[in-house]
């Protein structure tokens, strides 16, 4: 009884100690209101430093320097001339290097005749292409045919395999790497040689502009959802551009 009695003789801000002691004295009635304040406030330049320093932590992380090139796009609209070449070129190493594909290439409508033909890439070897910058394709081509079978992933992105369009004779030469074609495909998430991926550049109306086409992973693997959705939000940056830049003329207009 005699201990019990000393126990609740002691002030409570002596039952806890440490952090949370800190806590029992900051909060104790008992202490006059400014002293209660003071221990339980912060200066405004520990707050300034701890997201200063959170800030620094992620910078070097993936996703940041993902975001870091995603700017560097964005720097395009804020030079006094918007040139597309090198807004294009830089958007093909952006693509390659921040997701780890094998190729990348973007083709362009020409307004003055309604064709698209590539224009850009990045990772393509040379033979390959030149045959590939020489095609011109239709606005029909790039809907459901015969000619070019694919699979829908969204309102953007659709996936050609290599089993449903299959390269013969000249045509392989399209191929960055002729000798590895018609090997079988052993898991869903490996890419065989022709296999690529096309986002749609759209403009006003979804007018196509141009779309960007790529690879796989260096690792054989088709990229993840979150990728395919990352170069989406880069084409509508490029179809932003291009409609700045008269793409989305009307084919005959001046």
């Amino acid at each position: 009884m005699v201990s019990c009695g000393y126990r609740h003789a002691i002030p409570r801000s002596m039952h806890v100690a440490g952090a949370r002691g800190a806590w029992t004295r900051a909060t104790d009635p008992g202490l006059p209101g400014d002293m209660r304040m003071a221990l339980d406030t912060v200066t405004p330049d520990s707050v300034k430093r701890r997201l200063r320093l959170e800030y620094v932590k992620i910078k070097n992380e993936p996703p940041s320097r993902t975001l870091e090139g995603m700017i560097g796009l964005l720097s395009h609209f804020q030079k006094p001339r918007l040139l597309i070449p090198d807004l294009m070129q830089d958007t093909v190493a952006y693509i390659q290097k921040s997701f780890r594909l094998r190729w990348v290439m973007i083709g362009l409508r020409t307004p003055a005749d309604d064709l698209y033909r590539y224009e850009y890439q990045i990772g393509m070897r040379d033979e390959a292409w030149q045959r590939q910058r020489s095609r011109t394709y239709k606005r029909t081509e790039f809907d459901v045919c015969d000619r070019y079978k694919f699979g829908d992933i969204s309102r953007l992105t659709r996936a050609y395999l290599e089993e449903d369009n299959p390269l013969f004779g000249t045509d392989e030469q399209v191929a960055n790497r002729p000798a590895l074609l018609r090997i079988k495909r052993r898991a869903d998430d490996e890419t065989l040689e022709a296999d690529f991926i096309d986002t749609l550049i759209l403009g006003p109306n979804d007018m196509l502009l141009g779309w960007i086409e790529y690879s796989g992973l260096l690792m054989g693997k088709f990229p993840d959802a979150m990728v395919m959705r990352h170069i989406e939000v880069v084409a509508s940056i490029l179809g932003a551009a291009l409609t700045t830049q008269g793409y989305a003329k009307e084919h005959g207009r001046p």
